[in-house]
C-alpha cells in the first residue's frame, strides 16, 4: 500500500487554482544507481549487474546522441522521451528587440540550450500501478533527525565493523536511525574524508564498509 499526503495550490499562482487542494505521493527514500541496479537484477536474475549496467549507461549515451538531433524515444511500457529548450542568455529581451528595431525584420534567436529532458509516461504503465496499488492518505510529519550526533553515528559505525568485519548500507542506516538516501549520501561522505577510518569495498550490492 502507498501513501500519498494533501496539498493545497500555493497562492499568487493567478490562474484561480489558489487553495485548492491536490493528492501527493508521500516519498520516503530515493535509490541511487546501485539501488536501481540492484532492483532491476532482483527482478530479472538472468541478467547480470554487468550487463544491467553497460545498458543503462549505453541507454544513457544513446540519448544524448539523438536527442539533440530532434529524434524522441519511445520506449514501451515506460514512456517518451524528448527535449525541451530555452534561451542561453537575454538575449529574447534585449538584443532581439535592438537587432529587429534596427533592421525592421522579425526578430532572430540564436542562443539557445537544452533545460531538461521531457517524460510523457506511456500510459499502460500507469494503468498497470493502479491495479497493483492502492493509496491510503498519511499526514505530513517532519522528518526526525537522526538521535546521535555525526561523531556518535561514526562511533557507532566503527563499533559495529570491529564487531562483525564490515558494515552495510542498510545496517547503518538502521543503527543510527537514518533513511536508506540520507544513510548512503553520509557514507559516501566518510569515505571521502580519510580522517574518519572508513573506507569502501566492492560494489552494487556487494558494497560495505570496512576499517580503512
Amino acid at each position: 500500500m502507498a501513501n500519498y499526503v494533501i496539498k493545497e495550490m500555493p497562492t499568487g499562482m493567478g490562474n484561480g487554482s489558489e487553495g485548492k487542494a491536490f493528492p501527493k505521493m508521500q516519498v520516503y527514500t530515493e535509490f541511487d544507481y546501485d539501488k536501481v541496479v540492484e532492483l532491476v537484477h532482483t527482478n530479472s536474475p538472468a541478467f547480470s549487474q554487468a550487463t544491467i549496467r553497460g545498458v543503462l549507461d549505453t541507454l544513457a549515451i544513446v540519448m544524448k546522441s539523438y536527442l539533440p538531433l530532434g529524434h524522441t524515444m519511445k520506449i514501451d511500457n515506460l514512456g517518451v522521451f524528448s527535449l525541451s529548450l530555452q534561451f542561453a542568455d537575454n538575449e529574447a529581451e534585449t538584443g532581439g528587440k535592438q537587432d529587429k528595431q534596427a533592421s525592421g525584420s522579425k526578430t532572430k534567436y540564436h542562443h539557445v540550450k537544452v533545460k531538461g529532458v521531457n517524460f510523457k509516461v506511456d500510459k499502460k504503465l500507469v494503468d498497470e500501478i493502479n491495479k497493483e496499488n492502492t493509496f491510503e492518505r498519511t499526514t505530513v510529519k517532519s522528518a526526525s533527525p537522526s538521535p546521535y550526533t555525526p561523531e556518535e553515528r561514526l562511533q557507532r559505525a566503527l563499533h559495529h565493523i570491529d564487531k562483525h568485519g564490515f558494515i552495510t548500507l542498510q545496517e547503518y542506516a538502521n543503527l543510527n536511525k537514518l533513511s536508506y538516501s540520507t544513510a548512503s549520501r553520509e557514507l559516501a561522505k566518510l569515505v571521502a574524508d580519510s580522517s574518519s577510518g572508513i573506507k569502501a569495498k566492492g560494489s552494487a550490492s556487494h558494497k560495505v564498509w570496512v576499517r580503512s
